[in-house]
């Protein structure tokens, strides 16, 4: 998936980035969570909440972040490459975060 974001134009793809971008970022933090707690979630929904109950409120905040971003900019209208790039720094400190436990 991350091959696949560097292959599109923010301005242009920006949903297509954003939305890849949400699915790399359940997979850094799922991988997280089996290292960590052995256990992880298999969707969205409650994943926040999931961590914040085990301590890991860094990563809640950056998949809210991120669950806001894809929710705002898409229903709200607002789209652009600004978008696009705030998704990928989300994904790239969930990056540093993986690198940090393998």
């Amino acid at each position: 998936m991350e091959a696949s974001v560097k292959k599109l134009d923010a301005e242009s793809d920006w949903e297509a980035i954003v939305e890849l971008c949400y699915g790399i970022a359940l997979n850094y933090i799922a991988v997280i969570c089996e290292i960590k707690l052995k256990e992880h979630i298999d969707t969205h929904k409650g994943l926040p909440s999931f961590l914040d109950d085990n301590h890991m409120d860094e990563l809640a905040t950056y998949f809210r972040e991120l669950d806001v971003l894809r929710q705002g900019r898409w229903y709200g209208g607002k789209h652009d490459g600004e978008t696009a790039t705030m998704a990928i720094s989300i994904v790239e400190k969930l990056k540093s975060e993986a690198k940090r436990w393998l």
